[in-house]
């Protein structure tokens, strides 16, 4: 159960990096369209395009910064989970090896005993016959 919703949460991770690279991209480009402006207008449109571009240019940077923290985060929680999982492993292993011995030990004695079974069921039956058959003759 935990784990289902421990990756619910990567996956929602995940998403919000992908979204997050979508808006970056995004804004990259307009970042570039503005750079192109800047460089074409004239006075006041100029210093107003200027202005954009360094707002455009700070969201940006954040968006990276957000982005790799993210990625981090993720990263970390993957390795955290994987080695949780391979701890859980190591200590389950040596009682599953054990139980399976257990079981092959169980199965091998109940197979001889039911082989003991076996042979004493048709050595009553046979004795039985015989009896039955020497009663009547008699």
């Amino acid at each position: 159960m935990a784990e289902g919703t421990r990756r619910g949460r990567l996956d929602q991770a995940r998403g919000k990096i992908k979204e997050l690279e979508g808006r970056l991209h995004k804004l990259e480009g307009q970042l570039k369209i503005l750079q192109g402006q800047a460089r074409q207008a004239r006075g006041r449109a100029r210093v107003r395009l200027a202005r954009l571009e360094k707002t455009a240019a700070s969201q940006v940077a954040r968006a990276q910064v957000v982005l790799t923290t993210s990625t981090e985060r993720v990263t970390e929680a993957l390795q955290s989970g994987r080695q949780r999982l391979e701890k859980i492993l190591r200590s389950v292993e040596p009682m599953l090896r054990r139980s399976i011995d257990q079981g092959r030990d169980l199965v091998s004695v109940s197979a001889k005993e039911a082989r003991l079974l076996s042979r004493g069921l048709k050595a009553g039956v046979k004795a039985g016959r015989e009896a039955f058959r020497r009663a009547r003759r008699d």
